[in-house]
């Protein structure tokens, strides 16, 4: 007589809460979960849970009252840069109570740099003690801990086991060649007086005396605070906004790409998510030299290094229009070192790694 034979049974999923909402992807984090979600996807079944703080509560709340958790093999947090839903950490306590594996990505710490980020107004200061009592529950709860990089990590003291797990780039797209006429200098990101916005501008006027029929393309979400800049209105500059869908295209009429930050303790330790956004790209980089934006191009070898002055940033785009043997060899080695290391799916692969360690 055979014995009976089981029937298979479907793997439990690994659920993933994105706290942030990935109906358009203009922002790095949402463009960050879309990208690892993916990539996770070929190695186990997923459960995603994100969106706005209304629909993801309420997403929440539907997986709990179904009894989703009695089905979760693990939990992957991508933690939102203030405080979190209530539902959202109910959710964790619950996951922590039945003994379910968490792990729990920590992007940002930007309320640790009043300096920096002036922690002024009233909602503001409720919103900082939310993150607090949320940062508390993470380090109850999570069985890892992840960070970008080490220099975030170590503004964490008392935390569990940690790992970095920092930004990663497109695997398998073509790469197309760098396009020189006209020469297009592009950046995309924010505008604020952290992200040096003003400073790429600056050395735009600069790099147009030399070449003048050079353009600057400006992908960005928030404008305004280029609009009381006296290069605004400049020929050279095309001010145009973009979700992540719609960078092949952007990089296509790209020659050089710039990450213009200013050099202070929180740049120091943040990782651009843009940075392997443009070397997927086979683009190569100017970029001032905060301390991990330095580590990865430095690394990599996949662009030039410069103050945070619009003069050196000038000088940089210059070289790279006047060597573009050079460049094109900087935008090789980028490329190249996403899809043989660095590209989401092999991020994908060592969270993967940490969280099969933890469900032994």
């Amino acid at each position: 007589m055979n014995p009976p034979v089981n029937p298979p049974t479907t793997p439990r999923p690994l659920v993933i809460l994105g706290m942030f909402d990935l109906t358009r992807l203009k922002a790095a984090m949402a463009v960050r979960i879309h990208n690892l979600h993916l990539a996770l996807q070929p190695l186990t079944p997923t459960l995603l849970l994100s969106g706005s703080r209304k629909t993801r509560s309420q997403a929440v709340r539907q997986f709990l009252r179904q009894g989703g958790l009695s089905q979760t093999r693990a939990i992957y947090v991508e933690a939102s840069t203030s405080a979190a839903n209530p539902s959202d950490l109910w959710f964790l306590w619950q996951a922590h109570r039945a003994g379910i594996p968490i792990v729990i990505f920590i992007p940002d710490g930007y309320q640790l740099f009043p300096e920096i980020f002036p922690r002024v107004g009233l909602k503001v200061k409720l919103l900082d003690w939310g993150w607090q009592i949320s940062l508390r529950l993470y380090q109850r709860t999570a069985d890892c801990l992840l960070f970008p990089s080490q220099g975030l990590a170590d503004c964490f003291p008392n935390r569990p086991f940690t790992a970095l797990l920092p930004p990663g780039g497109l695997a398998s797209r073509p790469q197309s060649p760098i396009t020189w006429h006209p020469p297009t200098i592009s950046y995309m990101g924010g505008t604020s007086y952290r992200y040096g916005s003003d400073l790429l501008l600056e050395a735009m006027a600069q790099v147009v005396t030399v070449y003048p029929e050079a353009r600057c393309l400006f992908i960005s979400h928030e404008s305004s605070y280029l609009d009381s800049h006296p290069h605004r209105r400049a020929p050279w500059l095309t001010v145009t906004q973009a979700d992540f869908t719609q960078l092949p295209e952007m990089m296509a009429q790209t020659s050089v790409t710039v990450i213009p930050l200013r050099q202070n303790r929180y740049n120091n330790l943040a990782v651009p998510v843009k940075l392997f956004d443009y070397i997927s790209f086979g683009r190569p980089v100017v970029a001032t030299a905060c301390q991990e934006t330095a580590h990865w191009i430095e690394r990599l070898g996949c662009g030039l290094l410069c103050q945070d002055n619009a003069q050196e940033l000038a000088q940089g785009i210059i070289h790279l229009l006047q060597n573009r043997s050079q460049a094109e060899a900087m935008g090789q080695a980028g490329y190249n070192a996403v899809q043989n290391e660095h590209s989401w799916p092999h991020r994908a692969a060592a969270l993967w790694q940490i969280i099969t360690k933890l469900t032994l």
